[in-house]
């Protein structure tokens, strides 16, 4: 009853990010690695970063082991709460913002290195790290 409710809500209340997150899959060319804790681990060769589009969480093998993967894997799942709670409006409130200052803490100069050093700081990065139990 759990996988129906959980596959009713992904194309449902998730339908945006699900889509994308299927989209996704196919130009980035991922391989499924996992399903466990309510998501799917997705893995890529692309340059993105590890991410969170609803129940899927992509992320490139050079990241494993690069910091601290387990706990990693449990801020992608706070993302995942995330979604599950704000539904269609995941996309707007917390993957675009996530995104953008992702790219801007890329940046090299003083605002990008604020930015790197506050990330998980942000209202959205902050409260994935509640959700997913990450204590940093």
């Amino acid at each position: 009853m759990r996988k129906i409710l959980t596959w009713f809500l992904a194309f449902t209340w998730e339908l945006p990010q699900t889509l994308f997150a299927l989209v996704l899959m196919v130009f980035l060319k991922t391989t499924p690695l996992d399903h466990r804790k309510r998501i799917r681990l997705v893995h890529s060769n692309s340059y993105l970063t590890c991410f969170s589009l609803g129940e899927f969480i992509f992320f490139r093998w050079n990241d494993i082991g690069a910091w601290d993967w387990e706990e990693t894997q449990m801020h992608e799942l706070g993302h995942s709460v995330q979604s599950r709670i704000l539904g269609p409006f995941y996309l707007p409130l917390v993957a675009l913002p996530s995104v953008i200052w992702n790219a801007m803490s890329r940046m090299d100069n003083r605002t990008g290195r604020w930015m790197a050093a506050n990330y998980y700081r942000t209202p959205w990065e902050h409260l994935a790290d509640v959700l997913g139990k990450v204590a940093r």
